[in-house]
C-alpha cells in the first residue's frame, strides 16, 4: 500500500504557506483568495458560467490548502443564479491534516464558516477519492488523494471548468506533463473551460498538444500574465441519462431505500415495490448489525471498497441524524478479535506498518481492558466502527424526501418489459404495476427470477441472528466480530450471529450461543429473546453487483467493461452479502451520480470491480 504523507505545516519568509518538499510557496505572496478568484474562478468566467445549470463540475489538480475550493464554495452560496449543485473534485498528494487546515484558514475570517464545515468533514488521510457532502448536500467535494498521474486517468467524471493549480512546473514537473493534461482532455466536453497563473512554454505546447485551445490573459498581482482557455477538440463521453427523471427500484431493504434516498436527493420521482407488507423483512430486517472496514496487506480491492463504503455511510448516518430522522446507530468502536495467534501476529504487523490513521491493534491485555472481561487474545480496534439498526435505517432514507419516494408493498415484481423509452413493472397476470425511465433490481436473490438478471451469479448463504436482552450481556462492554459476533446495545438488546443455517433454527442458534463462549470465555449461558433467518446473497468474488446490467447476447469480440452491451436503463444494486451496512449508501450514490452525469465517488478500477458485467466478460475472455 501506498500510504499518504501529510504536509507539513511552514511559512515562507513572508509569511505565505511553503512547502519545502517542492521549495514553493501554495500561493501568490499577493494573497491566496485573491489568486482563486482571479485566476481560477474568473479564469474559467466563474460565477456566471455555472448559472442556471442543474449540475456543475470543477476539477482541481492541487487542493493545497482548500483555498480555492472554499473561495469558490463561497461565491456559489453567495451567487442567487447559482446552479443547483456544486461538485469540486480536487486531486491532493500531500493533504493538510485538520488542525494544520484550522491554523491556515484562521488567517481568512470571512471563510470561518465554511472552513468549520470543512474541517468537521475532513477524511482519514488514506489512499483514493474522499467524497463528503457539505451544504446540506449541495455541494459535493471529491477528495482523490494520492499521485495525480495515477489518479487522472481513474476519475470518472465531466468536468465544466479546470483549475489546472499546483506548485510551479519548475519544482513540480511531474505534475505539468502531457499524460496529466491528456487525462484532464478526457474529462472535458466542448464547453469545458480552463485556466492556470502560469504561462510557461512548455505547458502551453502541452495543453495544446492534449486539445485544448490556451490564450495569455493578464495575471493576478504581480504576475503579468495567466493562462485561460477551453477544448479545441471535444472527447467523445456517454451522455448521462437524458429521459424522464422517475426510478422504479425493485425491493425495499438497505439497498433498495438507500437507492431511492439518493436519487430522491437529486430530484428524481422514485416508486420502490416491495413484494413484503412492510419495508425491510428479509435480510435487512435484524434488529442490528456491525459495520467496520476491512484490511489486507495488499490493500485489495474488497479492503478499498469496504473502506470507501463506511466512511460514505458514516457522513450519511450523521446527516440523516442532524435531519431528525429517526435513525438507531451507535458509533462505539468494534473489535476484530483474531481467530488465532497467527492471525493475531498478521493484525499486530498491518497495523504497525502505518498507512493506516484508523486502524489500532489492542494486545490481549488492552482488548480485555476495553471490553471489562477477559479476551483469549487481541485484535484490530475500529474507533468508528458502528452498530446500527437496519430496518431503522430503511426508513430513514425513505423518509428524508418523502414527496420524491413512494412506497409500495405487497407488490411482487413478476416481469419487466423495457417499452422505448421507460420500463413496465408487471405482476404474475402481466399487469402493469408501475412505469419509469429506468428501473433498478435491489431484490437480492429474488433479481435471478427475472430474466433480465437471470445469468447474474448470485449465490444465496442462509445465516441466523439471535436477540438477547441487554440485561443479559453485561459483558463485553463492546461490539465484538471474530468467529461469531456480538453487537453493542440498541433498544435494550444486543445481536449475535451469525451461524449457517444447516438445519433447524434451535440448531443455528446454539451455535451462536457457542460461538458467543468462544469470543468471550466465561460468561454465564445467556436466555436468548429471538432468533430470525435470513438469506445473505453473494457474488463469487464477495464484491457487490453495482451498475448497468448487461445483455445476455455479446459480441465474441468484447475484451474490455466499456465494449460490454447493457439492458437500456437498468440497473442493479446486488449481492451485498454480510456488508449491506457498508455497501448501501455507496450502491446509492454510485448510481444516481452515474444518472445525473456527476463524479462518480469511486476510482475506476473500484468501479469495474463492482460491474455486474464483469463476470460476463470473464466468461467472453474464457471461451476466445
Amino acid at each position: 500500500m501506498n500510504s499518504i504523507v501529510p504536509a507539513t505545516l511552514a511559512l515562507s519568509a513572508d509569511g505565505v504557506p511553503y512547502s519545502a518538499a517542492f521549495d514553493d510557496v501554495y500561493h501568490s505572496s499577493d494573497g491566496g483568495l485573491g489568486q482563486a478568484r482571479h485566476v481560477f474562478m474568473a479564469g474559467n468566467d466563474l460565477p456566471h458560467a455555472w448559472a442556471g445549470q442543474s449540475c456543475f463540475t470543477i476539477v482541481e489538480t492541487g487542493f493545497g490548502q482548500g483555498l480555492n475550493f472554499l473561495a469558490t464554495w463561497q461565491a456559489w452560496r453567495a451567487d442567487p443564479q447559482r446552479c443547483e449543485r456544486l461538485h469540486f473534485v480536487s486531486l491532493e498528494q500531500f493533504p493538510f491534516r485538520r488542525d494544520d487546515l484550522a491554523v491556515l484558514h484562521a488567517r481568512y475570517p470571512e471563510l470561518a464558516e465554511l472552513s468549520a464545515a470543512l474541517r468537521a468533514a475532513w477524511p482519514a488521510l488514506t489512499p483514493g477519492l474522499h467524497r463528503l457532502w457539505l451544504d446540506d448536500g449541495r455541494v459535493t467535494l471529491t477528495l482523490a488523494l494520492g499521485d495525480a498521474r495515477a489518479l487522472l486517468s481513474q476519475l470518472d467524471a465531466r468536468a465544466d471548468a479546470i483549475y489546472l493549480d499546483g506548485f510551479s512546473p519548475a519544482k513540480n514537473p511531474e505534475l505539468w506533463q502531457l499524460p496529466i493534461y491528456k487525462a484532464l482532455w478526457r474529462l472535458s466536453h466542448a464547453g469545458t473551460t480552463l485556466a492556470t497563473y502560469t504561462v510557461a512554454g512548455e505547458v502551453r505546447r502541452g495543453l495544446t498538444e492534449a486539445g485544448f485551445a490556451v490564450r495569455k490573459a493578464e495575471g493576478f498581482g504581480g504576475k503579468r500574465q495567466m493562462l485561460r482557455g477551453g477544448v479545441a477538440r471535444a472527447p467523445r463521453r456517454t451522455m448521462p441519462h437524458a429521459g424522464e427523471r422517475s426510478a422504479l427500484v425493485v425491493g425495499a431493504g438497505l439497498a433498495g431505500c438507500a437507492v431511492a434516498e439518493r436519487l430522491a436527493a437529486r430530484g428524481w420521482q422514485v416508486m420502490l415495490l416491495e413484494a413484503e407488507s412492510d419495508l425491510a423483512q428479509r435480510s435487512s430486517g435484524n434488529h442490528a448489525g456491525l459495520m467496520h472496514p476491512y484490511y489486507s496487506r495488499d490493500d485489495n480491492l474488497l479492503s478499498r471498497l469496504t473502506r470507501a463504503g463506511c466512511a460514505l455511510a458514516l457522513r450519511h448516518f450523521a446527516a440523516l441524524t442532524a435531519a431528525g430522522l429517526p435513525l438507531r446507530y451507535a458509533v462505539e468502536g468494534i473489535l476484530q478479535l483474531a481467530k488465532h495467534d497467527a492471525q493475531q501476529q498478521l493484525m499486530a504487523e498491518l497495523a504497525k506498518q502505518g498507512g493506516w490513521p484508523d486502524l489500532a491493534f489492542l494486545p490481549p491485555e488492552a482488548a480485555s481492558a476495553r471490553a471489562g472481561t477477559a479476551l483469549p487474545r487481541g485484535g484490530w480496534w475500529f474507533a468508528d466502527g458502528a452498530t446500527v439498526s437496519p430496518p431503522s435505517l430503511c426508513r430513514a432514507n425513505l423518509l428524508r424526501h418523502p414527496r420524491h419516494i413512494t412506497l409500495r408493498t405487497g407488490t411482487e415484481v413478476a416481469a419487466l418489459r423495457h417499452e422505448t423509452d421507460h420500463w413496465l413493472a408487471l405482476d404474475a397476470s402481466g399487469r402493469p404495476l408501475a412505469r419509469a425511465g429506468i428501473a433498478i433490481l435491489a431484490n437480492a436473490s429474488a433479481a435471478a427470477h427475472l430474466p433480465q438478471a437471470a445469468g447474474l451469479p448470485l449465490h444465496d448463504a442462509a445465516r441466523v441472528a439471535t436477540v438477547l436482552a441487554q440485561s443479559e450481556l453485561a459483558v463485553p462492554r463492546i461490539a465484538i466480530a471474530g468467529d461469531g459476533y456480538v453487537t453493542g446495545a440498541l433498544d435494550g438488546a444486543r445481536v449475535i450471529g451469525a451461524a449457517s443455517l444447516t438445519d433447524t433454527l434451535a440448531q443455528a442458534e446454539t451455535a451462536n450461543l457457542d460461538a458467543l463462549r468462544t469470543l468471550v470465555p466465561g460468561l454465564p449461558p445467556p436466555h436468548p429473546l429471538s432468533s430470525r433467518a435470513c438469506l445473505r446473497p453473494t457474488a463469487p468474488d464477495r464484491l457487490p453487483l453495482i451498475g448497468a446490467l448487461p445483455l445476455a447476447e455479446q459480441s465474441a469480440a468484447c475484451h474490455q467493461l466499456r465494449q460490454i452491451a447493457r439492458h437500456p436503463g437498468l440497473y442493479a444494486a446486488l449481492a451485498f452479502g454480510s456488508r449491506g451496512l457498508t455497501w448501501a449508501t455507496l450502491a446509492g450514490e454510485l448510481l444516481a451520480s452515474h444518472l445525473d452525469g456527476e463524479p462518480a465517488p469511486l476510482e475506476q478500477p473500484l468501479l469495474d470491480a463492482v460491474d455486474p458485467a464483469r463476470f460476463l466478460l470473464r466468461a467472453l475472455r474464457s471461451a476466445r
